[in-house]
């Protein structure tokens, strides 16, 4: 069962969670068992103490000798070096535990996102998968490694510590379960409300990031429409919403904490009072009395702990519920396999979700070998060919395949080796210069990987201090977004597919430089079919074939001097493009694109 709102990624319910955990112990289960025997013996060694305390007091009123007195005290020093000692050793193994089942679980989440279809993450947002990798992985390793364990280990105590007092008196023992079905009530009551809070306020979260993160991506954007007061009124409605959780949150605490330190207090009263009244009665022994009343005033530590912990082990909860729910997002069935890398959109009719029709049976025919760029007004479709092409979007009618086969069911493994998209988003991962290289092609050697790099006009990296191992990202050698993209255009070329797609893939670098690595690029992918989908018009000029896209539609091909002796909607483009908007009027480009300065981790 599965928990989903909108578009938003899943979130499992607490049955998968239970279900994940127990994958994880059982993973290691070895080392899981002897930390709990540890844990076990600890809190035996430890619940020692009152009763051997007790017996000292009865002793010395029964007439023990002094080297009895001294030989029970020797034992109960002997006790506190055994737990400590085994309590030691128990949070170290627990805590290499807990790193492990981390390790395992962020290994497997990252495995699950990368294989997620890139349409499932993108309607669901990058901010709410952001924090899922991020944050709430980060919380999960926490739970794993920490608070885990500390909850874990105040429960033995609980259960030892009770254990010892019925051990100690069968009379007085029932007395130290007074304060139980305060403890388990409360806790019922806080637990049923604090999951459903927690989950909600690392939703506010995402929700939040997503907000961020658009209106930092879209910057120029926002600037060019005037959308700041928008924007901001956004972003403090999200803020808003996420105090407001976090208030309901810290109003739950104000309620649960108090109730909680009552459990520990009632009963270490009552045992005493009662405790005497029974003494006097004859039925105990003061020995009895002072080991319960003990005993009942240790539960202050490990209730104290656990309810501390609480907090903590909820949100670890609450995140690996996030995180899980990756998990439980269904495969895509695909099994098709290509035969051979033509490239077919046959009356595609397409729309995103619910929405009207965006392509309206649109048919294009990229020829293997061809360099094709793709041109049109914002809004005409452009970038929804290369989604289709890319095998990201499934069209509603008609068909879009790759060597004979649909794109959106060839297997994706298969399908990134043929096809490669390039968008201006680009990622440079805090690692080598080489190794963000090599992610296109592990084999390459150092001598492709800088004839990749001087292919695309890389200058830079030739001045970089340690050449291909300077590390790259924040905190190091960050990357203008121009150099972001050569590097993107590099990582094409050591790839080698079959079908190359370049979605605005040079619109960040200098205009000035940018008609070079676009002639260098396809000098380097000759053979191959290239789609270029443009904006900035000089791109098309070279082509073998320009397509214009308008309202969905194909409206003519040709080449650049065909389309312009033709005097149709290429050629107003291509004036549009040519001349000087007038003073404040947005031209029909203007904002489209990132500083080309601009620096990026």
């Amino acid at each position: 069962m599965t928990d989903q709102t909108g578009n938003r990624l899943p979130v499992a319910d607490r049955a998968a969670v239970m279900r994940a955990v127990g994958r994880l112990v059982a993973r290691d289960k070895a080392a899981f068992a002897a930390v709990i025997a540890l844990y076990v013996a600890a809190a035996g060694a430890g619940a020692a103490l009152p009763v051997m305390l007790g017996e000292v007091v009865d002793g010395i009123g029964s007439g023990w000798t002094a080297a009895r007195v001294d030989l029970a005290c020797g034992v109960i020093v002997g006790c506190v070096v055994v737990q400590l000692v085994l309590m030691r050793i128990g949070r170290l193994l627990g805590y290499r535990f807990g790193e492990r089942a981390a390790a395992r679980l962020r290994e497997s989440f990252i495995d699950r996102v990368l294989r997620l279809p890139l349409g499932t993450v993108e309607r669901a947002g990058t901010g709410d998968l952001s924090t899922r990798t991020a944050g709430d992985v980060s919380a999960v390793a926490e739970l794993l490694r920490k608070t885990g364990p500390e909850v874990t280990v105040a429960m033995i105590e609980v259960v030892v510590i009770t254990a010892a007092a019925f051990v100690v008196s069968p009379v007085l023992g029932p007395l130290f379960l007074i304060g139980s079905p305060a403890l388990v009530l409360t806790t019922r009551w806080y637990m049923r409300r604090a999951g459903p809070a927690f989950l909600a306020e690392r939703a506010a979260m995402g929700e939040i990031a997503e907000t961020l993160t658009a209106s930092a991506a879209g910057a120029r954007t926002v600037a060019a429409y005037r959308m700041q007061d928008e924007r901001g009124r956004a972003g403090y409605e999200g803020a808003g919403t996420h105090r407001r959780r976090l208030w309901r949150i810290i109003r739950l605490q104000f309620w649960f904490k108090p109730g909680i330190d009552l459990t520990f207090l009632v009963p270490a009263m009552v045992v005493t009072m009662f405790g005497g009244y029974l003494y006097l009665q004859g039925w105990v022994s003061v020995g009895e009395v002072v080991a319960v009343a003990m005993l009942t005033l240790r539960l202050d530590g490990p209730v104290l702990r656990s309810m501390m912990a609480m907090t903590e082990f909820q949100m670890g909860g609450a995140a690996l519920a996030r995180v899980e729910g990756v998990h439980l997002i269904p495969d895509e069935e695909r099994f098709a396999a290509p035969a051979g890398a033509e490239v077919r959109l046959d009356n595609v009719t397409f729309g995103y979700g619910d929405g009207p029709d965006v392509l309206h049976g649109l048919s294009l025919h990229p020829r293997r070998g061809e360099r094709l760029v793709v041109v049109g007004p914002s809004g005409a479709g452009k970038s929804t060919i290369a989604r289709l092409v890319a095998g990201i979007e499934r069209p509603r009618t008609g068909s879009v395949t790759l060597g004979g086969a649909a794109t959106a069911d060839i297997e994706l493994e298969d399908l990134r080796r043929k096809v490669v998209l390039v968008t201006q988003e680009h990622y440079v991962f805090t690692a080598t210069l080489r190794d963000n290289l090599n992610l296109a092609a592990p084999e390459a050697t150092d001598e492709q990987l800088e004839a990749a790099l001087k292919t695309v006009d890389a200058r830079w990296a030739a001045d970089l201090p340690e050449g291909l191992e300077t590390m790259l990202g924040e905190e190091h050698r960050e990357l203008y977004l121009a150099e972001a993209q050569q590097l993107a255009l590099a990582r094409v070329i050591l790839a080698d597919p079959d079908v190359v797609i370049l979605d605005e893939a040079t619109a960040g670098i200098d205009p000035g430089s940018a008609g070079n690595v676009e002639a260098a690029l396809a000098a380097a992918l000759e053979g191959r079919t290239v789609i270029a989908i443009a904006h900035q018009l000089q791109a098309a000029e070279a082509a073998d074939r320009i397509a214009v896209v308008d309202e969905g539609r194909i409206a003519e091909e040709g080449s650049h001097t065909e389309l312009l002796a033709a005097g149709g909607a290429y050629a107003e483009l291509w004036r549009a493009w040519r001349g000087v908007p007038a003073r404040g009027q947005l031209s029909l480009y203007q904002g489209t694109y990132p500083d080309w300065r601009r620096k990026i981790p």
